[in-house]
């Protein structure tokens, strides 16, 4: 049995047009399939991983530093799926 815990990892937003609607859209489904409660924040606001709105609402602009955290087990299934996250936030264009 695995041990409860969160990951954390921050990343920076390379997208020129910041974290606008395909990103969001793109992260939040991806976070949507997890089993897991995934978290973002950028500065002292924090949104709903799995909520494109909620992430839009971050208003992250290009070269935005955030963190993205899931609140899983200590599996590399976790590590895998925040790397995966962290990627589409990571990618220079919408093709993530």
């Amino acid at each position: 049995m695995s041990a409860k815990s969160s990951l954390r990892q921050s990343v920076v937003v390379a997208n020129p047009n910041g974290l606008h609607m395909r990103p969001a859209t793109r992260f939040a489904q991806h976070a949507r399939v997890l089993p897991h409660r995934v978290t973002v924040c950028h500065g002292d606001k924090c949104a709903d991983g799995k909520s494109s709105l909620d992430l839009l609402m971050l208003i992250a602009m290009p070269g935005a530093e955030l963190w993205i955290e899931i609140e899983g087990d200590d599996s590399s299934d976790t590590a895998a799926a925040i790397r995966a996250l962290c990627d589409i936030l990571a990618a220079p264009g919408d093709d993530a």
